[in-house]
């Protein structure tokens, strides 16, 4: 196989797993660099300024460039704060497991925790936002993006080796509360600096009255995930000017997470306009019909429109599927959680569902043994 050509090599790579990539690379040098692309094409970035060293120097890899990589996911953390070392090892947060270790150990660890706290402190919203320019730069042909909270690998086990030598070192894990925003507002000045950038993952709770986009509109960004987005009074405008920054989705996926009275909660869909959207997922909402209607209406290009475990504050579900029935073009409708009857499941009900858009004739399927009041439910 070494008379192979690289470009076969590389397309061999693409498909082995981890495991296997890593042994292929070791079999020649034409090996290590034919494999160095499906290798970095993607990868995790820990936001700690130890690991931006570790990506400086694997950016002058002899065995080929980072402009592989497609697909870039950011995980940022709080890490706990103790000013002694008994804080230290009474925090919640803090390995206790590791208090079997001798007391040379410990007192190692918690020399190695105050390091990192020091150095990291240092940190500002200006070294921030230059420290991602300069990761960003490494990654010119980036197509996806994601940026979550570290604290989601607390379930289960995940082999990233920054991370578990970080907790490793210091005996600490972050702290469980996922905002996310801290970071964003950090991200958005450079996140328009990558040209090919056309997916954007947020994965935990994101508070979008500590964003502000301004005059940045990402117009790459065609595909956005949005996987938990703090719902409330108060939020409506900080939300619809956030989403205003991604002028040119044909995908959208929005989940909200609830804060306060429910009547306070809706998404502000009568402000939420994308005139190529084609794809639109929401999850977990409150939205009044009127609202809900007027969005899928105006959205002409949409496809097809899901809907999981969303609730009407105002008007029904019937009402609102008569009136989307007579539209032209209309969308496919998808639904999650359907509960019409105790003796039916989902696939039953989308069928019903389905044939009721599709025949202007057809009555509405679901209603109660008496009569009176729909069980017809998108919500759990």
């Amino acid at each position: 196989m070494e008379t192979l050509p690289l470009e076969l090599l590389g397309a061999i790579a693409l498909e082995l797993p981890i495991a296997d990539l890593r042994r292929f690379r070791l079999l020649s040098r034409r090996y290590a660099d034919a494999g160095f692309p499906a290798l970095v094409r993607e990868l995790t970035f820990l936001n700690t300024l130890d690991t931006a060293d570790a990506l400086q120097t694997l950016s002058q890899s002899p065995y080929g460039s980072l402009g592989a990589a497609r697909h870039l996911t950011i995980y940022d953390g709080t890490w706990p704060m103790a000013a002694s070392q008994e804080e230290w090892a009474r925090h919640f947060l803090f390995l206790s497991s590791r208090t079997r270790c001798n007391p040379i150990a410990t007192q190692l660890a918690y020399h190695r925790y105050k390091q990192f706290f020091r150095r990291e402190a240092f940190r500002t919203f200006e070294t921030d936002v230059q420290l991602f320019r300069t990761v960003l730069a490494h990654f010119p042909c980036l197509r996806e993006l994601t940026i979550s909270h570290v604290h989601t690998w607390r379930m289960r086990y995940l082999d990233h080796a920054h991370f578990r030598n970080l907790t490793n070192r210091i005996w600490v894990i972050p702290s469980f509360e996922s905002f996310l925003a801290n970071a964003m507002s950090r991200l958005l000045p450079v996140l328009g600096t990558c040209l090919r950038l056309q997916r954007l993952n947020v994965d935990g709770l994101l508070d979008t009255r500590d964003l502000e986009p301004g005059r940045y509109r990402y117009k790459t960004i065609r595909n956005l995930c949005l996987n938990a987005v703090l719902a409330g009074e108060g939020l409506n405008d900080s939300i619809a000017n956030f989403l205003g920054a991604f002028p040119r989705l044909t995908t959208l996926t929005i989940r909200t997470f609830p804060r306060g009275p429910i009547n306070h909660q809706p998404l502000p869909l009568q402000q939420m306009r994308w005139p190529d959207l084609q794809f639109c997922d929401i999850i977990s909402a409150w939205v009044p019909e009127d609202e809900l209607f007027g969005f899928t209406e105006h959205h002409h290009p949409l496809v097809c429109l899901t809907l999981k475990q969303v609730t009407l504050t105002s008007g029904s579900w019937k009402s609102f599927f008569s009136r989307v029935r007579g539209l032209k073009p209309r969308p496919n409708i998808v639904c999650e959680g359907i509960l019409p009857r105790r003796d039916s499941d989902d696939v039953k009900s989308q069928r019903l569902l389905d044939w009721f858009l599709t025949d202007t004739e057809r009555p509405w399927p679901f209603s109660d043994a008496n009569d009176d009041s729909p069980t017809f439910s998108l919500s759990h």
